[in-house]
């Protein structure tokens, strides 16, 4: 998938400070499949046909406007792919736009586990969503 997907690519920013924390208590495949996304996108950027939009207002209480995820790994239907990240795209004192890091996970975990929807509301608003 290197260099795959019709447009423009842009760049991606990571904060090491933010992506520890996001990858903590990942291990195994799930790591490993984390951190080859990573410096995949590092590399090569991202396109606007790779990512999908979040909901403004997920039905588990997230409020991700202006968010997008990117499903991992790379390749293979969305079904095969359990896990996301989420950016969203900011400008950059240089009025430069780029995808800013904020959330890695599972797209739909077991029950009691946090989703990287959920995961990411908490990186934006320093709290996680109310669960209804």
């Amino acid at each position: 998938m290197e260099g795959s997907g019709s447009g423009r690519r842009l760049a991606a920013t990571f904060d090491e400070v933010i992506w520890m924390e996001a990858v903590r208590g990942f291990s195994g495949r799930a790591l490993e499949i984390a951190e080859s996304g990573k410096r995949r996108v590092e590399r090569v950027g991202i396109a606007l046909n790779e990512l999908r939009p979040c909901e403004e207002l997920g039905g588990d209480g997230t409020a991700l406007k202006g968010c997008a995820k990117l499903y991992l790994p790379p390749d293979g239907p969305p079904s095969a792919r359990p896990y996301g990240v989420i950016f969203r795209l900011v400008r950059c004192s240089n009025e430069e736009l780029v995808w800013q890091f904020v959330g890695f996970g599972l797209r739909h975990p077991p029950q009691g586990v946090r989703s990287v929807y959920e995961r990411a509301h908490r990186q934006l608003y320093a709290q996680f969503p109310e669960r209804t």
